[in-house]
């Protein structure tokens, strides 16, 4: 019979070896998707050596799940339903501050408003038609010394002059857009405004097959500034997406946007501020669908006006998909 103290140490030795596996796999599937394979090893091999197991074993669960994780595709395609409503909760915040000669003047503002998408049709193919509409916003602004300006579409009745055209556009259809399950916009209708804030088109675009976590996929984009001399130059960008993680049937893109045109003047460049991304975007397996986005900005220009001039941007833009149903509009037709 087997002595009970040498009994109790081999069970022990067996939970603590079941747990050095799990970890192992967990650990495995953190470092894929943070590139931190060294880190994760080297924590197992600290584990291993306490639960009596060979560290060439435990490297070798690793690498294998390492393997199956590095290998793993995952397909990122829209998918909404004929008759839904999809609302975000979209905040935009913004501090610019500009010197020159001597002077500084600063500009705050704040915009919260729901942005929703009535569908209206899903075709044979995927492809789907949505009226882009804003059910509401709240905006504020404070320039300098000047009196704030406030204007909230649900409690106020006229609006200030500096948001009377925002005013006028709200909960009223944008644009109708048909999508294909990648994000592509296959056709766009109606003259609403669009802005893009170096955020691309109306969707974020989707790889055109499956993926795995590191791969990247990217779409261009042309910035049309204007010279000193008055003249319109034609910046072009792209936006890189990267595939960063996938957890729990959500996947983490990081976007960044990147300057192709060399742009040396700090007039053109104060233009592109704006234009400079570099965010997170949280996307729905399942449910086919942007569950958040996070981009900030935080640029400086020197000599933007004259060689005494600076002008510092700091901003973030967030959105966030509100969990409960939104109420659907009548269709009509787009704001033109």
């Amino acid at each position: 019979m087997m002595n009970t103290g040498l009994e109790s140490y081999a069970v022990g030795c067996a939970r603590r070896a079941r747990v050095v596996v799990v970890v192992a796999h967990r650990l495995a599937a953190w470092a894929t998707s943070g590139g931190l394979f060294t880190a994760a090893l080297g924590a197992v091999w600290l584990l291993a050596g306490s639960s009596g197991i060979a560290q060439d074993t435990v490297a070798a669960q690793v690498e294998a799940a390492v393997e199956r994780a590095a290998s793993e595709t995952y397909e990122l395609r829209y998918r909404f339903t004929a008759g839904e409503s999809i609302g975000w909760t979209v905040r935009h915040l913004s501090t610019t501050e500009t010197t020159m000669q001597g002077q500084t003047q600063t500009t705050r503002s704040r915009t919260i408003s729901t942005k929703v998408w009535d569908v209206q049709e899903v075709d044979a193919a995927g492809n789907m038609t949505f009226v882009h509409r804003v059910a509401d916003i709240d905006m504020w602004q404070k320039i300098s010394e000047r009196p704030e300006v406030r204007y909230n579409s649900r409690t106020d009745g006229n609006p200030p002059p500096e948001f009377a055209q925002v005013a006028k556009s709200i909960d009223t259809p944008l644009a109708t857009v048909t999508i294909a399950p990648t994000g592509k916009v296959l056709r766009r209708t109606g003259t609403g405004p669009q802005v893009t804030l170096g955020l691309g088109e109306i969707c974020v675009p989707l790889p055109a097959g499956p993926v795995r976590v590191g791969q990247q996929w990217q779409t261009s984009q042309d910035v049309h500034v204007r010279r000193p001399d008055g003249m319109r130059q034609r910046v072009k960008t792209r936006v890189v997406y990267s595939l960063a993680a996938v957890k729990s049937g959500v996947a983490t893109i990081a976007v960044k946007t990147e300057v192709l045109t060399p742009v040396h003047d700090p007039r053109v460049q104060a233009q592109l501020v704006q234009q400079l991304t570099d965010g997170t975007i949280r996307f729905d397996l399942d449910a086919g669908r942007v569950l958040s986005r996070e981009v900030d900005w935080d640029e400086t220009v020197v000599g933007f006006n004259g060689p005494d001039s600076l002008m510092k941007y700091l901003a973030r833009f967030t959105e966030e998909l509100q969990s409960t149903p939104v109420t659907a509009q009548t269709p009509g037709p787009a704001q033109r």
